[in-house]
């Protein structure tokens, strides 16, 4: 990786690790489900995934919608 990194001119900073983690946010901030991201990446555990999706406001919003939308659809509540 350092060898195509120094080729093309990039941060001498940038590594797969970086590459990884941006691949992984973006998913996660598409709402890819776990076992999609764990198949993309070809992880067989859930545990690895936080080290690669780092938690977004994105994230956090969509999240936040998605269970006021099942507590309210379910209950037959209004938000």
């Amino acid at each position: 990786m350092k060898k195509i990194v120094r080729a093309v001119d990039l941060p001498e900073e940038l590594s797969l690790h970086h590459s990884a983690t941006a691949a992984f946010t973006e998913g996660a901030d598409s709402d890819l489900t776990g076992a999609e991201l764990r198949a993309a990446g070809r992880h067989r555990s859930s545990r690895q995934l936080p080290t690669y999706a780092k938690r977004t406001r994105k994230q956090l919003i969509s999240g936040t919608k998605k269970r006021r939308e099942e507590r309210t659809k379910t209950a037959g509540l209004s938000e």
